[in-house]
């Protein structure tokens, strides 16, 4: 067993196809299922069967990869404290976060660590936190960003900004009128169960922004008269600008919306106010390099600055 060919069973599991392994390995589609064809052999059991066009693991298989993944996942750490002591920065480090936050972050946050760590290669991946989680946990993000809570217990995650999630009324609603300042709100406070008329333009249910507003509603006894969901935050306070319906997002959006003219209006709602935090995800026991810990020190640092 070597590591080749360990990484050669996981990318026969992640693209369930020989065909798509292949490219993905660099390798001719014969030549990948000669391996297969010697692996088994030697393992003395099938690794994979064929469910229609699909490859899909045995239960051997499903232990193969299991097991192949925590090798592979300490080799990649051992790697990156080597290179740590001896190469001086230099390495790969691989990161996840939403859609919506690599738009606002990236572009400040990248072109600062690349001057900080010129020898490390990012590579970027833009997925909804479940699925970010479980990249993690696969060994396959280094570090990954997101609201809380978080679904997996082999998960540490270091806080890097609290949030307000924020009601969004179109400028000429008038309920505006009902809104009233109350103490620890930054935004003047309204009733949520005043709006059970309205119609709201609410993110997908896989979004964390979604998933906290669904459990908001359930607070207050309330469906919502859910005129359109829709992925991109952006296009939902847009939309509410332009009047079509209410929208949440989170505070650190507050500024975006002057572009608006005029402007959606912003408040706090829930019993108190709804507070979110958005953290830094890495698996438990992972060995941080330190361009990993100035990356989170970026966006820390980034993000305090929409204060």
């Amino acid at each position: 067993m070597d590591f080749k060919e360990l990484t050669y069973v996981l990318a026969l599991a992640r693209n369930e196809s020989i065909t798509k392994a292949a490219q993905e390995l660099y390798l001719t589609q014969p030549a990948l299922t000669r391996f297969l064809q010697r692996l088994e052999s030697s393992v003395g059991q099938p690794l994979f069967c064929r469910l229609g066009n699909r490859l899909v693991p045995t239960y051997a298989g499903e232990k193969y990869i299991e097991r192949a993944q925590e090798i592979l996942f300490l080799k990649k750490q051992l790697d990156e404290e080597m290179q740590d002591i001896v190469q001086n920065h230099r390495g790969q480090l691989r990161i996840g976060l939403s859609i919506f936050r690599s738009f606002s972050l990236l572009p400040k946050v990248l072109p600062a660590f690349t001057q900080r760590y010129p020898h490390v290669k990012l590579i970027i991946e833009e997925k909804d936190p479940p699925k970010l989680e479980e990249s993690l946990i696969r060994g396959e993000l280094d570090l990954a960003f997101f609201s809380l809570p978080v679904r997996r217990r082999e998960l540490v995650t270091e806080i890097i900004r609290i949030e307000e999630l924020m009601l969004l009324l179109p400028p000429q609603d008038p309920l505006i009128n009902q809104a009233e300042p109350r103490p620890g709100c930054r935004y003047p406070w309204l009733d949520l169960s005043l709006l059970k008329d309205r119609l709201f333009i609410l993110q997908k249910k896989d979004q964390r922004t979604r998933q906290i507003t669904d459990q908001l509603f359930h607070d207050y006894n309330m469906t919502p008269n859910v005129i359109l969901e829709i992925q991109n935050i952006d296009v939902s306070m847009a939309l509410t600008a332009a009047g079509y319906g209410c929208s949440f997002t989170r505070d650190i959006h507050a500024v975006e919306l002057q572009a608006y003219q005029p402007a959606p209006r912003c408040f706090s709602v829930g019993r108190e106010r709804t507070l979110t935090h958005y953290a830094a995800a890495y698996r438990k026991g992972v060995y941080l390099p330190d361009y990993a810990r100035g990356f989170i020190d970026l966006v820390r640092g980034q993000l305090s600055e929409k204060e």
